[in-house]
């Protein structure tokens, strides 16, 4: 059952039941608050023992931004209102962190399920909030609201400007958008959670009429060509994700920007780099490795995928045979026009 009232003193509210989110994969920072005041534990904000007198430093910066980010969840709390399922609860943690420290996006969905485990382990607290845990609150919140905004906007954009003038919008086409959306303007601090909470909220608000009428400012308009261009290989798209989801079933491999930027280069798809509207590969493997975040269910793999996933496999042994065994595949490699660095282990290791 959902644990989240209860530990906060609201108990007198009804739990709801916990959807299990399961954690993802890659990439980079987001904003951070000052250094200082993020190394300082907060005081009167969170009971419970989550302490240990032999800690490391790195331990003990780790506990005390634990601490941030449950002072700031209690906080958000009592101001805003208990989140309203499990999905919700997991992306305003995220957001907490985006506001606390750098975490690489591989790693959010693990903090915040350690996070949710600790507060889990509390007991209620009655104290007062702290000035500190209250702006992180705060700051998550509308960081939050900014980024659901930010989406609408640009989905306006490129229905006003790009959207094919005889387009029929069924439910289905309108989430892949929105998932596109989303994975392109995703920096890397937005988590699994909190993307998949605002694809819920964006496409569960969507109104098409409103969408094409609104006034859209012209920032907008050039994030949504970006998103344009990428909407156009629709099809290259879910050809790369079916391939990609094979050769992470056949390979024990992990799903990465640059697994898929190979899957395009190395295999029988080929694509050049001037076929994308950047010019580059790597702004199009990171969209959609984003996207592939925000998908509800598994690429559908053909055999010619599984094929195709083998031929990528073997094209990438044979390249790191010719290195020698000091190269370490887990770094990204750049030789002539193919970048290796995905995590998959050599099969001798």
């Amino acid at each position: 059952m959902f644990q989240f009232r209860k530990l906060f003193g609201l108990a007198g509210q009804p739990d709801e039941d916990a959807v299990a989110v399961p954690p993802v994969a890659d990439r980079s920072p987001s904003v951070a608050l000052d250094p200082a005041s993020a190394a300082e534990p907060v005081e009167g904000s969170v009971k419970g023992s989550i302490e240990s007198s032999t800690e490391s430093p790195t331990e003990s910066s780790t506990i005390d931004q634990l601490k941030q980010v449950l002072s700031a969840l209690r906080a958000y709390t009592v101001t805003f209102g208990p989140p309203d399922s499990e999905l919700e609860l997991r992306a305003v943690v995220g957001a907490i962190l985006a506001n606390v420290a750098a975490v690489e996006n591989s790693q959010i969905e693990g903090s915040i399920s350690e996070a949710i485990a600790a507060l889990n382990s509390l007991g209620p607290d009655d104290s007062p909030i702290d000035v500190t845990a209250q702006l992180l609150a705060e700051q998550a919140a509308v960081w939050l609201q900014a980024r659901e905004e930010t989406v609408s906007n640009v989905l306006s954009a490129y229905l006003q400007q790009f959207a094919p003038d005889d387009a029929v919008w069924s439910a289905g086409e309108i989430t892949s958008l929105v998932q596109t959306v989303i994975a392109t303007l995703n920096d890397g601090s937005l988590s699994r959670s909190g993307g998949r909470l605002l694809l819920n909220r964006v496409t569960k608000s969507f109104d098409l009429k409103r969408a094409i009428s609104r006034w859209v400012a012209p920032e907008w308009v050039a994030i949504a060509q970006r998103v344009a261009s990428y909407v156009s290989k629709g099809d290259l798209q879910t050809e790369v994700q079916s391939i990609a989801w094979a050769y992470i079933q056949q390979f024990q491999s992990i799903l990465s920007p640059q697994l898929i930027a190979q899957i395009m280069q190395a295999g029988p798809i080929n694509v050049s780099p001037a076929e994308l509207l950047s010019g580059d590969l790597s702004d199009f493997s990171q969209m959609l490795y984003y996207k592939s975040q925000l998908l509800e269910a598994d690429p559908v793999v053909t055999k010619s995928h599984a094929e195709i996933a083998a031929e990528i496999h073997r094209a990438i042994a044979d390249w790191q045979a010719r290195q020698g065994s000091a190269v370490d595949v887990t770094e990204r490699v750049q030789t002539d026009d193919l970048a290796v660095g995905s995590t998959w282990l050599r099969a001798d290791s």
